[in-house]
This record gives C-alpha cells, sequence and structure tokens, in this order.
C-alpha cells in the first residue's frame, strides 16, 4: 500500500502513526486563539493540526432547531455553526503558522465551495466529517480532486463505509484513510469498539484505517486503536477546557495532549506493557450505537431548499442543497442530488426556504397514481 500524504507528512501501515490535534472550532473566532491552538500542538509533539471549514448555509436549515452541546448548553444549531464559521482570509496566516511550527495543516471540508476554497491553496488532503458520510456527491466532488480523502465513519452503518469507499474510487481516487469514530460529545468508553479497527484492516486494506476520539481520557481509547493497528489518531484540543463553546469541554488541554502523544509512542515501541480492557475492545462489526442514536438523526444528511422556490421553478444548485436535518424533518436521500440537478427537475407547488425536498414537491402524484 502507498504511502498517504497529510499535511505534508507521509502515514503508511509502516509508518509510525499520525497524530492530529483537531482545533475544528475551537478558535472561538480569534485569530490569535487559531494560532496558539497550532502552537499548543507544535509544542506537545502532535503531527498535524486539523481545522474545518463550513457555512451555516450548506450546513444546516434555519429550521435546524436547537442543540445540546457537551457542557448542557442548549442552543439554537444554525446560529451555533455561523459563529464558528472559519474566514477564508485565515487560511494562508494559519498555513504558514503550521509551516514554521513545523506541523501539517488539515481543514475538513462540509461542502464543496468549502472544497474549492482550499482547493485554491493547495492542500494535499481533506477530511470529511463522519455527518457527510452519506453525502455521496460531496464525496465524489472532493475525490476528483485527486488529494488524500480522510472519512470518519461515526453514526452510520458497514454499508454506508462501503458506499463511501466505492464512490471514492470510482472517482480514480484510492488515497483513503478511514477513521473509527463515536458520534458522542463526550464520548463513552463502552462505545468504542476498537475491534473494529482489526475489522476495517481486513475488509479495506488498502485504506490507512485510523482512530478519531471523543472520549474524556486523554490517552485510553487512543493507545488501544494504535494496539489494535490503528496509524492515525485524531483527538480535538483546546486552550481552556472551561470556555464556552460547544466543543471545548471534551477537549484535551496542553498537558493532556502531551500525555497522549507519549502514550501513543510508548504504545507503539512496546505495546506489551499496556494492559487492554474488554469493554473497550468492544465489538467486531459496525452500527450505530444507542450513544449516537440522536446524532445520527440530527447530523445525517437530506436535500433541502435554501431559498423560496415557486411552483414551476427549475431546482439548481442555487435553491437547493445537501443539509444536516437538526431537529427538522429530513429530505430526499443526497443520491439524489445530481439526479435532480441533472435531469431539469421543476418544483410543482411552492417551497419555501429550509424546508425538505420530498417526492411531492417534484412529482405530479396524482399523475403517478392514475
Amino acid at each position: 500500500m502507498k504511502e498517504l500524504v497529510i499535511g505534508g507528512k507521509t502515514v503508511s501501515n509502516d509508518t509510525p502513526a499520525l497524530i492530529i490535534a483537531e482545533a475544528g472550532i475551537n478558535h472561538d473566532g480569534s485569530l490569535n486563539q487559531a494560532l496558539r491552538l497550532i502552537d499548543m500542538a507544535a509544542d506537545a509533539g502532535a503531527d498535524v493540526v486539523k481545522f474545518q471549514l463550513f457555512t451555516a448555509k450548506y450546513m444546516y436549515p434555519k429550521t435546524g432547531g436547537s442543540f445540546t452541546t457537551a457542557n448542557g448548553k442548549e442552543v439554537d444549531i444554525y446560529n451555533l455553526i455561523e459563529e464558528a464559521e472559519m474566514p477564508e482570509v485565515w487560511i494562508p496566516r494559519l498555513m504558514e503558522h503550521c509551516e514554521k511550527r513545523k506541523v501539517g495543516f488539515l481543514c475538513t471540508t462540509c461542502d464543496e465551495k468549502s472544497t474549492d476554497i482550499l482547493e485554491k491553496y493547495s492542500v494535499d488532503a481533506y477530511k470529511i466529517a463522519s455527518s457527510e458520510i452519506t453525502h455521496l456527491p460531496l464525496l465524489k466532488y472532493t475525490a476528483s480532486k485527486g488529494k488524500t480523502m480522510i472519512i470518519s465513519e461515526g453514526a452510520c452503518r458497514l454499508k454506508d463505509v462501503a458506499e463511501a469507499i466505492d464512490e471514492i474510487q470510482a472517482c480514480g481516487n484510492s488515497s483513503i484513510a478511514l477513521m473509527h469514530c463515536t458520534v458522542e460529545y463526550p464520548a463513552e468508553m463502552k462505545y468504542c469498539n476498537m475491534n473494529l479497527i482489526e475489522t476495517y484492516r481486513k475488509i479495506f486494506p488498502d485504506a490507512v484505517i485510523g482512530f478519531s476520539d471523543h472520549t474524556m481520557d486523554p490517552s485510553l481509547a487512543p493507545v488501544h486503536a494504535i494496539i489494535k493497528g490503528a496509524k492515525i489518531i485524531e483527538k480535538h484540543i483546546t486552550v481552556d477546557k472551561t470556555l464556552p463553546g460547544a466543543d471545548h469541554c471534551y477537549a484535551l488541554e496542553f498537558h493532556e495532549l502531551k500525555k497522549m502523544v507519549e502514550d501513543i509512542r510508548a504504545a507503539e515501541r512496546s505495546p506489551e506493557l499496556f494492559a487492554l480492557n474488554d469493554e473497550i475492545l468492544g465489538k467486531y462489526c459496525k452500527d450505530v450505537e444507542e450513544g449516537e442514536l440522536i446524532e445520527y438523526h440530527f447530523i445525517h444528511r437530506g436535500i433541502f431548499s435554501i431559498s423560496d422556490i415557486k411552483s414551476g421553478d427549475l431546482l439548481t444548485s442555487e435553491n437547493i442543497a445537501v443539509l444536516r436535518p437538526g431537529n427538522s424533518e429530513n429530505g430526499l436521500s443526497p443520491k439524489m442530488y445530481e439526479v435532480i440537478l441533472n435531469h431539469g427537475v421543476r418544483a410543482n407547488r411552492d417551497i419555501p426556504m429550509s424546508t425538505p425536498i420530498v417526492w411531492e414537491d417534484i412529482l405530479n402524484l396524482q399523475d403517478v397514481e392514475s
């Protein structure tokens, strides 16, 4: 298997594990805080720092409703995402600072426009979050850039994972990293199922298998992942757990990140020194865990209107998008997005903005029934 390139770093089954410090949205809208997160990751020994690029309009409908954060605060999901948007003008500054500190730069893309922005800056890899694993149009579009694809698989089923990998490979892109993940914030150890890493290594032998961790302990789950064969470890970081943002309370502060890096390297050198916990090892099969059920319905995307649509209007990429539903009813499967765009489909009734697109919006059901 060839080596993957991620943030200028190489990783394969024959290299030490790549450690990704997930800065994510924990910059809280401050460029200086984002730069501090890069410094923290570099000082702790991480290999790569990852941010997230998205626009609220292309992530949730305004009808997405409320979301309970990891620290128990109930917020409007659309407003939360809008406030967490990272300005494009930061990207060259962040990349420059990563280069200065000798850590790689990586960014999650959540929509096609974000992929286009990152492509302008010649990134060598794209991260796809768990919520986008069934967003096949985004996978196809991003994979076509020919860069390393890192996909997380939380809150989904094995068939979703296989379909996502097939879609990427169908684009002629074989540079794939698959990140095992539990979409629960924070995640419980009993849902880690580290044995699944062994399963993935067998059924996806051409992919690099990793682990994206949301548990509270700095290194317990990552060490288990390393011993089971993970070659990429990703974990959220923060300059201060007590900050009010949605992702701070379960992220690692500097001393915890440093411990995780040290424990991972120790586990690589001497795995026999670490006792494995059967509860953390868990199952060999992939399914949606009980702790992920709320997220499963909240984050897996469907087709929505992103502007008011009049009866008879052509459906285009300017008035519909594939969004996470939040607490809204969901729209048609993302698989139907390109079908709708490519076949001149028109609305058969008025559709307000932020409405899930359903069959009744585009088919004359009376004619079908007759």
